[in-house]
């Protein structure tokens, strides 16, 4: 939510914790961690903001209540605060290795780098493997793609910091305000996250690095440590759309690409309608209820 405006819709929040809490259940492993938010407002102009347009309808739906300036004496709160809920966290690096774990047992994933010289486009094979699609999920390195290259994906790297904060052992909610931090339990929390559009590599930065931890210090009212960082790059366009459909000179060739920063929250919602239309192309029209890639293929 940004500006007090709901930034994707609701229905994206909901299917995304239905399925997560499912593959929770069937993977016997919780990955889904539900905690409200807290917006802090960084001035009183955002405060007035927020609370006009509390009157927007539907809005009841994510703010729960305003809070009083003040009333989280670990944070810089002076401009008051609201509370955001329903919210959460995925924890994505446990729900991969989790899932990855899964298809290797079960015999699902060959676990090697794609080979492009070794895929039959007419046949639809791949080695010894025969398929009836193949659908290409990437990420960023969807341009080195044959297929789909043409597209207009514009990577976004971003940098994330876990740190540790000894006088929070588990603040129960998420905090935002320029930011995110999340709680992890332990004294542990992550932050982030910063947004880099020329370096591509999965080396930190020292602007980034500064970003985040002037960030913090806005948020925090207490002293914390940096424990360590990362960095990732996303798949993010222009048009801020998902890059999903089949190509237009074989239909048996798909990407499902695109989703950018918030592909957590916005992948299961958009893969139920992919998969639905891959099983049975006939539902195309109730089942793909988004842009496609056909946006880009206007002479198909």
């Amino acid at each position: 939510m940004k500006r007090c405006i709901p930034a994707v819709s609701f229905s994206y929040l909901e299917k995304a914790i239905h399925r997560y809490t499912e593959l929770g259940k069937k993977l016997d492993m919780d990955f889904l961690h539900l905690r409200s938010l807290v917006r802090l407002f960084d001035s009183n102009t955002t405060k007035e903001q927020w609370e006009d347009k509390f009157l927007n309808a539907g809005m009841h739906v994510y703010i729960k209540e305003f809070v009083a300036e003040n009333s989280f004496p670990l944070l810089n709160d002076q401009y008051s605060s609201a509370i955001i809920d329903p919210a959460g966290f995925l924890d994505v690096i446990s729900f991969l290795d989790t899932s990855r774990d899964y298809f290797s047992k079960n015999h699902f994933l060959l676990d090697e780098r794609f080979d492009f010289s070794l895929f039959n486009e007419v046949e639809i094979s791949y080695r010894d493997f025969i398929a009836d699609n193949i659908i290409f999920c990437e990420g960023y390195r969807l341009k080195e793609n044959p297929f789909f290259n043409y597209l207009p994906l514009t990577p976004t790297k971003g940098e994330v910091m876990t740190i540790r904060i000894p006088s929070m052992e588990n603040f129960d909610k998420i905090i935002s305000r320029g930011v995110y931090i999340l709680p992890l339990g332990n004294y542990l929390y992550t932050v982030g996250s910063t947004y880099n559009r020329v370096d591509f590599t999965y080396k930190l930065t020292e602007e980034g690095q500064t970003f985040l931890k002037d960030k913090i210090d806005e948020i925090l009212a207490v002293e914390y440590e940096v424990v360590g960082s990362v960095a990732g790059v996303r798949p993010t366009v222009k048009d801020r759309k998902p890059l999903i459909g089949k190509h237009p000179k074989n239909d048996h060739i798909g990407v499902f690409n695109g989703l950018g920063a918030r592909g957590v929250l916005m992948g299961p919602y958009f893969s139920s309608g992919f998969s639905k239309f891959l099983i049975n192309p006939a539902t195309k029209k109730d089942s793909l209820n988004f842009e496609t890639i056909e946006r880009f293929h206007p002479y198909k």
